[in-house]
């Protein structure tokens, strides 16, 4: 049962808190991209103050502190109270400024303790000593947020610039509030960090992992008698050189017969590989107390063994049928990675991206660019089948008005989807699949313009994918991989609100 508190719009106004005195910045002159950089976090800074998503967070922090404490009858004391609202907001502002800078979390610690103006952004207090989140304080700070209440945050900040005052003036000093109305829509491919998903090289991997695990758990006092484990490695690494080897050389019948003698090889070392983890794993569970290791350090290895250990019998299967059986494996019952069972085959079709092996995403934007909604999903689905629920989605969180009129390409086109967006007052400007239909829909100018600037939504994902979830997902796990996706996306938003124009009234004055 989802306990997580909802996220609520909470005016600046209405959180009262300690001010914090930050440190004044330093002039610099003379370097125009600094410049531009400490314009846009101080918009940002001013962003996340007037849209309430500082606030809704600090709330969401302090009622997730309040549930967790709910059996201590003893209210929140002032002194915990500015402790966890102080935590809520370095929180998220680090992991925005981090992933604005597409840095990992230990070199953005490293470039926050250099940086005058991270330090400033980021809430850094000063007593004497500038004290920085160090690499594993960010990554616990990311990871504390939900990703329903990081995806309620970039709701709220949608909600509130698209909102305008009495007079007509956009809350956020926006020069005009941003207009949801019109939605274009994509799909692409969210790449994970693994490596070319071939069969024989998860043998080599599965080698690895439990050898190295085995001596990890030799280093701490538990021994079983074996050959050193670092030999097995040697072995396997030579049969995967043996196994390019012949991929590149002989003739097709010799290069068939090497591959497969190579392959059993490998097989035997791997079956010897399967009997020593299985008896090292045993013998951890069985004599950890005898160890320096902690109760939850040695689960932590039993888990990594298991893992493998359990995947490793359809590994083998797997390499054996395509190989040594010359049989065709189906893609819903292939392993691509040992470590991300989760990760698709997403066949795209095109050149120089036939096929790309990750996690489907679903991207919408909005006419000034930003992200309304970002979905990655489990499992690859097709276009037109994603379509109707996201707009259903949209509404639901942003209200009838958002995606009056949706832009896709012919991948999301279908008859039933055209009744349902008919249905739902919702204007019609998914490309059809039918190239007579197809001509007809672009001799409206109308139309065809809403096309043309469909060519943005493919840069914007291009923009997105390198600059704020960089060349792969950084992180492993289904729900870590959603939750990040739902950081980027904020970030993201941020920062295209903090280039937008403002009205003329300096915003500094508006607050």
């Amino acid at each position: 049962m989802n306990t997580t508190p909802p996220i609520l719009f909470v005016h600046p106004s209405d959180h009262a808190e300690q001010t914090v005195i930050r440190l004044p910045l330093p002039i610099v002159e003379g370097n125009r991209d600094y410049r531009q950089r400490e314009d846009e976090l101080r918009r940002m800074d001013k962003l996340l103050i007037l849209s309430g998503v500082e606030a809704a967070c600090v709330a969401h922090a302090i009622a997730a502190e309040v549930e967790a404490g709910c059996s201590n009858a003893e209210p929140l004391s002032d002194r915990r109270r500015e402790s966890i609202q102080r935590h809520a907001r370095q929180g998220l502002r680090c992991t925005v400024a981090r992933i604005l800078s597409n840095e990992s979390h230990r070199s953005f610690s490293g470039h926050v303790a250099e940086s005058a103006l991270l330090q400033w952004f980021c809430g850094i207090r000063f007593d004497g000593i500038i004290r920085v989140p160090s690499k594993s304080t960010l990554q616990r700070m990311e990871a504390e947020v939900p990703t329903q209440v990081l995806q309620g945050l970039n709701t709220v900040m949608l909600r509130q610039s698209a909102t305008t005052d009495t007079t007509g003036t956009s809350v956020l000093g926006l020069a005009e509030a941003v207009d949801l109305s019109l939605i274009w829509m994509d799909a692409t491919c969210a790449k994970l960090d693994i490596h070319y998903p071939t069969d024989w090289i998860l043998l080599r991997d599965a080698t690895r992992t439990i050898m190295k695990s085995i001596v990890t758990i030799r280093s701490h006092g538990l021994k079983h008698r074996m050959p050193a484990p670092e030999r097995f490695i040697a072995q396997m690494n030579a049969q995967c050189m043996a196994m390019s080897g012949a991929s590149r050389r002989g003739r097709g019948g010799d290069k068939k017969k090497s591959r497969k003698a190579t392959l059993r090889t490998m097989k035997d070392i791997s079956g010897k590989v399967r009997k020593h983890g299985l008896r090292y794993r045993d013998l951890l569970a069985k004599s950890w107390g005898d160890t320096d290791l902690s109760e939850r350090e040695a689960q932590r290895i039993i888990d990594r063994i298991n893992n493998i250990l359990e995947q490793l019998p359809a590994a083998i299967r797997q390499a054996h049928e395509r190989i040594i059986g010359e049989r065709v494996v189906p893609n819903d019952s292939k392993i691509l990675n040992l470590y991300q069972p989760h990760a698709q085959v997403y066949v795209r079709g095109k050149s120089g991206a036939d096929a790309e092996f990750g996690l489907q995403m679903l991207l919408s934007e909005s006419a000034e660019g930003l992200i309304v909604d970002c979905q990655l999903l489990e499992k690859v689905t097709n276009d037109s089948a994603l379509l109707m629920p996201a707009i259903t989605r949209m509404r639901q969180e942003l209200g009838d008005q958002v995606a009056g009129t949706v832009v896709t390409d012919r991948g999301f086109s279908s008859a039933a989807n055209d009744a349902a967006l008919e249905q739902a007052s919702v204007t019609n400007a998914t490309l059809p699949r039918n190239p007579q239909a197809m001509h007809t829909f672009l001799q409206d100018p109308a139309m065809r313009r809403l096309q043309r600037r469909r060519a943005q939504t493919e840069a914007r994902i291009g923009i997105f994918k390198a600059n704020f979830l960089g060349d792969h997902l950084p992180t492993k796990n289904w729900p870590a991989q959603q939750r990040f996706v739902a950081w980027a996306t904020i970030a993201h938003n941020l920062w295209v609100l903090a280039r937008i124009d403002q009205v003329a009234k300096p915003l500094a004055e508006a607050i």
